[in-house]
């Protein structure tokens, strides 16, 4: 029977049917738990469904049957890998080759794994093994090509990626990378040439790499520094993160006489450049960087970050502290007083102009687990009614109208439900916004609110929520990480919040980015007593407005930059 029902199952999973394929796998191996093919099909389905934890579970059970089996172990490290735990799956890996003849694959996987571990000589060392063993794979020669930008070797990963695009003219990311050995040998070719005249002139310019042309919070700061220090003549050159992206107002890749590049990126994609000093500007929002990171780190000479929060995350990983400079990021003070972002003309899911609220409440976040939606959902329904005079403007993801988010909220929303023991139409009405909307539009957005609201795990620095107290916003945040460098309980209600494990709702383990790291977890007690308090009437408007444009404008972000530059003598 449990034969059958293996082949039924794989048969399933071979015309498509992965989500039927499922029960009778299951099945076989409830009939014979020794099921070996049962549990390597039952692995294999539910790996392809992303149901990580039931596929770690089958293929530890699998291991134990048979503790040799290589190509287990690699299937494994694949399944661990995707969980977040690097350290574990990079050792599954390693089992891997050495228990039979390793095939290019498995070379690569082990190489992949080593890249995102920050094990540089490791993956180094696999991707050679994976051409040797495939001297045509484009795909091992690009990352080959990755991790030798990673150590600060470009004129080596320049010949490896062109040997990429010979072998696959259309090669993923090679032509990318060729293009940034291109410009980081510009770069190197002008730090190295001495001005004309009896003494060198100095420029006081350096170089600054980052997402500038990306949506995401490092484009957004990498933009606005780019921005005032052009406007204030400062020599710059910017090199896009992936090499060949170009800045629309004026041209910013041109050479520039530099000391020093700066990285406006998270470490593991910091490239050193030979002949300027690296320096990573970037930040964290847990209480401690993961190791990969720290590795990384310590190619860099100086790490900036925002706020003492990721500071102390950096220290606490082991990084030296006199390496570390703290350097405030700016608001946007403009968009304040913008008469071409009026508010949109939103309408709650019972066909009432959003406007009429009293207390509207607006929570912009990607969709992720630091940003604890489902613990915005929790308080929302213990805090409040359908007769409250009080929405939540809730704006999800980067917009697009994703049919996958809608249902993983909509997941997260009966989990909520079930925790409070109350339905959604039990409480004030919700408006979910997940379409794009331009620089324009969700200036509007902030405009449609009365109150910003957070109660996510940590924050490096939190655009949104500086941008709303900037307009004017009443705040309520969790007293943790980078808003405590911003607000207190003079300008901002301020939610009580305890260090813990950082944790997927549901059971599901570490969030993988964090696995084995620790955030904060915001007191939803205390948050629900806060929001009664508001929508009461009894809890006076607080206004952080006054505080954030004194003392976080981009001109002062972008002069504390160059004044840690300056003490470092990185630059004229």
């Amino acid at each position: 029977m449990a034969d059958a029902l293996n082949l039924l199952g794989a048969a399933l999973f071979t015309a498509g049917e992965d989500g039927t394929a499922v029960e009778p796998l299951r099945e076989a191996v409830r009939l014979q738990p020794g099921h070996a093919a049962a549990l390597t099909n039952l692995a294999i389905v539910l790996q392809h469904r992303q149901d990580w934890a039931a596929a770690e579970r089958s293929l530890q059970n699998l291991l134990a049957l048979s503790p040799d089996l290589g190509f287990a172990h690699g299937r494994l490290g694949s399944v661990v890998k995707e969980r977040g735990d690097l350290a574990r799956a990079a050792r599954l890996l390693r089992r891997t080759v050495r228990l039979a003849r390793p095939s290019a694959l498995d070379w690569l996987n082990l190489g992949l794994i080593a890249l995102l571990n920050g094990a540089f000589a490791e993956a180094d060392g696999a991707f050679r093994r994976a051409i040797a063993d495939t001297p045509d794979g484009a795909l091992a020669h690009r990352q080959l090509g990755e991790v030798l930008l990673r150590l600060g070797r470009p004129e080596e990963a320049a010949k490896v990626l062109a040997r990429a695009l010979r072998v696959d003219p259309e090669a993923y990311g090679a032509g990318d990378g060729l293009a940034r050995c291109r410009r980081y040998a510009a770069a190197t070719a002008m730090a190295r040439t001495e001005p004309a005249g009896p003494q060198p002139v100095r420029t006081g310019g350096f170089a600054m790499r980052g997402a500038f042309n990306s949506h995401s919070g490092y484009g957004h700061f990498c933009r606005r520094l780019i921005q005032r220090l052009r406007r204030d003549g400062v020599p710059l050159q910017a090199i896009g993160v992936l090499g060949p992206e170009s800045w629309p107002e004026e041209d910013l890749d041109r050479p520039v006489p530099a000391r020093a590049m700066v990285n406006c990126l998270i470490p593991l994609a910091t490239e050193p450049v030979p002949g300027l000093a690296t320096v990573t500007f970037s930040m964290f929002e847990g209480t401690r960087i993961p190791p990969a990171w720290q590795r990384q780190s310590m190619l860099s000479d100086l790490v900036l970050v925002p706020t003492e929060s990721s500071r102390l995350a950096w220290e606490a990983q082991g990084f030296p502290a006199e390496r570390l400079r703290v350097c405030p990021l700016g608001v946007d003070p403009e968009d304040a007083t913008r008469e071409d972002a009026p508010a949109p003309t939103l309408v709650d899911p019972n066909g009432r102009l959003v406007s009429s609220y009293r207390h509207r409440f607006l929570n912009i976040s990607d969709f992720i687990p630091r940003k604890n939606i489902i613990g915005l959902l929790r308080v929302w329904l213990r805090s409040t009614a359908p007769s409250d005079d009080a929405v939540l403007i809730l704006k999800l993801g980067k917009g697009g109208g994703d049919a996958a988010m809608r249902a993983a909220l909509g997941e997260l929303l009966r989990l909520a439900e079930a925790d409070v023991g109350k339905r959604l139409a039990q409480a004030a009405p919700i408006n979910l916004i997940d379409r794009a909307m331009d620089d324009a539009g969700m200036t509007g957005l902030y405009r449609a609110a009365t109150h910003y609201w957070s109660l996510s795990h940590g924050e490096g620095w939190d655009l949104p929520m500086s941008k709303a107290g900037a307009m004017g916003l009443t705040l309520v945040a969790p007293r943790h990480s980078a808003y405590v460098d911003y607000l207190d309980d003079t300008n901002a209600h301020m939610i009580p919040a305890k260090v813990g494990p950082a944790l997927l709702p549901g059971g599901g383990g570490y969030y993988p980015p964090f696995h084995s790291l620790d955030w904060w977890i915001p007191d939803e007690d205390a948050a629900s007593d806060i929001l009664k308090t508001i929508i009461r009437g009894n809890g006076a408007p607080k206004s952080a407005r006054a505080r954030l444009l004194e003392r976080f404008t981009w001109e002062r972000s972008a002069a504390r930059l160059l004044a840690i530059l300056d003490e470092a003598g990185l630059r004229g």
